[in-house]
């Protein structure tokens, strides 16, 4: 690399970043590295290469989740094995990690770390989670499956949340509900803020309350609708941040004689397999969780590379599934 540099008339960094992909090189300049390596016979070796850059070829999918609700979770799922399918097809290998106490968080720091990966993926972790802070003081590529943290420029990528909220409350309200209250999901959880958003840009003044919940379980989903029931026992539809909080509430308004939807209409989001299956079946939100997880994996691999990003905050849209109800 020294003799293209030399014969090029440049420094041996700026045939680096040629050699590698960057595109923060004139194009005169390239094409001066490009005839010098021609005129060299300079051919990289990759085995020297990988070893002087510390390249493992393997991508690390880390999630702040237990392994039960990973599996049935309707959305993480997908996300990996989308992320994984789209890594292969770059030549990258793909671990998935499972953080789920203070121990498995220091392995799997320490082993980012130290340079295990050439990249991580981050996926549901709130703004605060300490790993977070761990990773950005290293070196490696970092991109999320969340909205954008906060006092960073970590790439991310997310279904529109405030969309499919909005536009499946402005369906609810098209049908004739006028008293509408919304189940947010936990407040610590990003997609919380930006769905109750959406729930109030669709309602607008038919919105007459909403709460927040302490999980995203069913049991979390009942709680909240006996109390909102308890208070506006006229309410006439409910907008729940899951499909699962949604099933919830559901069972809330039939045991208090509200029939679902000739009384009370009811929406979710994520279009979990417990939607389709609801008694009446569940109108929600569906976006498409492998898409996301491709749309990371490309943006894992384009840094990895030194690659220009088109877009560092990418969401993609979701549809709105109209089911009985609503």
């Amino acid at each position: 690399m020294h003799d293209v540099a030399r014969v090029a008339g440049v420094s041996h960094a700026t045939v680096s970043r040629v050699v590698n992909g960057h595109t923060n090189v004139a194009p005169a300049t390239a094409q001066a590295v490009a005839d010098a390596i021609i005129t060299t016979g300079y051919v990289p070796n990759r085995a020297a290469r990988s070893l002087r850059i510390r390249a493992t070829g393997t991508v690390i999918l880390v999630a702040r989740e237990n392994v039960d609700v990973f599996y049935t979770e309707p959305t993480l799922s997908p996300m990996a094995s989308g992320a994984n399918l789209r890594l292969s097809e770059h030549g990258y290998q793909m671990l998935l990690a499972l953080v789920d106490s203070p121990r498995s968080e220091e392995h799997v720091g320490s082993l980012i770390a130290g340079g295990s990966f050439d990249a991580a993926i981050l996926v549901a972790m709130t703004n605060e989670d300490p790993l977070i802070a761990r990773l950005m003081a290293t070196n490696i590529p970092l991109v999320t499956a969340s909205t954008p943290f906060p006092g960073s420029d970590v790439p991310s990528v997310d279904t529109d949340n405030v969309g499919g909220a909005r536009a499946i409350t402005e369906r609810l309200v098209a049908s004739g509900r006028s008293r509408i209250v919304a189940i947010g999901g936990p407040s610590w959880a990003p997609v919380t803020r930006l769905r109750l958003d959406g729930f109030h840009q669709g309602a607008k003044n038919a919105a007459i309350a909403h709460t927040t919940v302490t999980g995203w379980t069913l049991g979390c989903g009942e709680r909240a609708m006996s109390e909102l029931l308890e208070r506006y026992p006229d309410l006439d539809g409910v907008v729940a941040a899951s499909d699962l909080l949604a099933t919830g509430a559901i069972r809330v308004l039939n045991k208090a004689g509200r029939q679902v939807p000739q009384d009370v209409s009811v929406v979710g989001f994520d279009d979990a397999p417990v939607a389709a299956l609801n008694d009446p079946p569940l109108s929600t939100v569906r976006g498409d969780a492998r898409a996301t997880g491709a749309a990371l994996a490309d943006m894992a691999v384009a840094q990895i590379r030194g690659q220009n990003l088109p877009q560092r905050h990418l969401v993609l849209p979701n549809d709105v599934i109209w089911r009985e109800s609503a």
